[in-house]
């Protein structure tokens, strides 16, 4: 079976769990990219606020299509 993620974060693993700024530090630390080039999706306020004060873009998941928007509006 197919890995889709390089990368993967369980919380028993890394210790830390959202909203905690650490989680997402961790997640950049790992991914090694600019936290700007990296998208948090989820669909709890306070996880992408403390996304976004770790440096990461967040979007607030609503529905599939408002996802699916962001995608087309990022030509991804």
């Amino acid at each position: 079976m197919a890995r889709p993620f390089e990368v993967r974060g369980h919380s028993y693993q890394i210790g830390h769990a959202k909203p905690e700024r650490e989680t997402f530090e961790w997640c950049i630390r790992e991914l090694g990219i600019e936290p700007c080039r990296a998208l948090f999706i989820d669909d709890r306020e306070e996880n992408i606020r403390s996304a976004q004060e770790s440096g990461l873009r967040g979007h607030l998941f609503t529905s599939r299509e408002a996802l699916s928007r962001i995608f087309e509006a990022n030509g991804t």
